[in-house]
């Protein structure tokens, strides 16, 4: 017997408000982490405060949920498992992630199980971004979801930074380190290109919100390369060039993202 929309509603407000808890309880120490684990595809402070966005348009989904009339009731079977997976996913990532020690050579298995944690919470995401897929592109229920797609924006590019602070956990440093950056880079490039619909086969109907995401990430990280106090603790293992081969590139694909996002608008 299928189950009522009610009860996975409900089920969608307990994972949601499990993950502010989580985030609420344990993210303070995010920052300082962060720190400790710098490298070149950091994006300034200022860039996350896209969770208060995030969150904010999420909760308007949790609410708008439990209402007939938002458009929800025909896919919530679908998606509220994949939605509630990754609320959870991503909130315990913060518990874990905050509990590593940077001062452990080769990282300690808080940073991996957090790192392998986060990168599979990308793929999870995307599923969800292909369920809302199919909602009316001009309906109240595809607006009213839309902060969930910006949330698998932000955690795709989040995935792509934690692969980057692996490498600092080992310890990489001059080319090493830096292949890691431009691997990390190249292919979240083709993947935004993917999702978007620019390349292939448009399996997730164009979504609106991954290019902007990404250009306002990039310009953070551009900035953030300006900062010389940021630039000194990353000099020693990227070298001067590869810094300003970066900061370069962050802010042409920024700027392609942006021009982009015109022509799927246009």
């Amino acid at each position: 017997m299928a189950l009522p929309a009610v009860f996975w509603s409900c089920a969608n407000l307990a994972a949601f408000a499990i993950d502010i808890v989580l985030n609420a309880v344990s993210g303070r120490k995010i920052g300082d982490l962060s720190e400790a684990y710098d490298n070149v595809a950091v994006p300034a402070g200022p860039a996350f405060s896209i969770w208060g966005i995030i969150f904010t348009w999420e909760a308007v989904f949790v609410v708008a949920q439990f209402f007939d009339t938002s458009g929800f009731a025909d896919i919530l079977p679908e998606l509220s498992p994949w939605f509630c997976l990754t609320q959870l996913m991503q909130g315990f990532w913060v518990p874990l992630f905050t509990r590593t020690d940077p001062a452990r050579a080769g990282g300690d298995v808080w940073l991996w199980v957090s790192t392998v944690l986060l990168v599979c919470t990308a793929p999870c995401f995307l599923k969800v971004v292909a369920i809302l897929a199919t909602l009316p592109p001009a309906g109240a229920a595809y607006w009213f979801s839309l902060g969930i797609t910006v949330n698998a924006a932000w955690v795709l590019l989040a995935a792509g930074l934690s692969v980057n602070q692996a490498g600092r956990a080992l310890g990489l440093a001059g080319a090493p380190i830096s292949t890691v950056a431009v691997t990390v880079l190249s292919v979240t490039v083709c993947l935004e290109l993917w999702i978007t619909g620019l390349v292939g086969a448009a399996p997730f109907a164009l979504p609106k919100a991954f290019l902007p995401v990404a250009t306002w990430a990039l310009l953070w990280v551009f900035y953030y390369l300006r900062n010389d106090e940021h630039v000194n603790r990353i000099l020693p293992l990227y070298g001067s060039n590869f810094i300003e081969f970066y900061k370069w590139s962050a802010l042409l694909l920024a700027l392609g993202a942006l021009v982009l996002e015109f022509v799927l608008i246009l």
